[in-house]
């Protein structure tokens, strides 16, 4: 099966972050690559960030999550079935999606006091879906209707151990696309969230903070 049938017809995807030895042992930040997995946990293709080179290593090791960057969503055959790009930000993010040269949307951080939320857009700027995650529940993301009140998805890391988070591919998230009612777009969008709100939330490591980490 290919990323792109599976994100339109799939249940549930799941999205791993890729580290390697750098990262895990120097805290040396890294350009994020990502497996796509169906349930069997068969991969479907990767998400990789773009930009190579010392300028986008410094840009990495001081703006960390903040960072403006660019990614592809490839199949096993190298072909780009997504383009993720935002710019540099201080309080809220704006990850806008791509299919060629056609707009499927865009997902956009919000302001929230003991909520981390987001709008979900389609191409035209009409939000047709809200993330609404209380504090105290870390790892789970509900995708809810545009009032904020029926949860129709949800976006959950999956937590690993303490010694699993640092030694391993264990940063690992499930996109339950829940029944079924979103278009192919909206479901590529629910997809991008997960990228969006692991480089958001989970994106710093441990150690050596960036000169913007304060604004998190």
């Amino acid at each position: 099966m290919s990323i792109e049938h599976a994100i339109k017809s799939q249940r549930a995807l799941f999205v791993q972050q890729k580290k390697n030895w750098a990262e895990i042992i120097v805290d040396f930040e890294t350009a994020n690559r990502y497996a796509v997995m169906d349930e069997q946990k068969n991969i479907l293709g990767m998400v990789a960030e773009n930009g190579s080179g010392f300028f986008h290593i410094i840009k990495r090791w001081i703006f960390r999550s903040h960072r403006g960057f660019e990614a592809s969503v490839v199949d096993n055959n190298g072909q780009v079935i997504l383009s993720l790009a935002r710019s540099f930000f201080f309080f809220f993010s704006d990850l806008f999606v791509t299919c060629g040269d056609s707009k499927v949307g865009s997902i956009h951080r919000r302001f929230g006091i003991i909520n981390k939320k987001y709008d979900l857009r389609g191409p035209n700027g009409e939000t047709f879906a809200t993330i609404k995650s209380p504090i105290w529940r870390l790892w789970t993301f509900p995708v809810l209707d545009v009032k904020g009140i029926h949860k129709d998805a949800s976006i959950s890391k999956k937590w690993g151990g303490a010694l699993q988070e640092v030694f391993t591919d264990a940063d690992t998230f499930r996109v339950d696309f829940g029944n079924g009612h979103f278009t192919a777009d909206q479901r590529a969008l629910i997809f991008a969230a997960a990228i969006s709100i692991d480089f958001d939330f989970f994106e710093k490591n441990q150690g050596v903070q960036g000169a913007t980490d304060l604004f998190n």
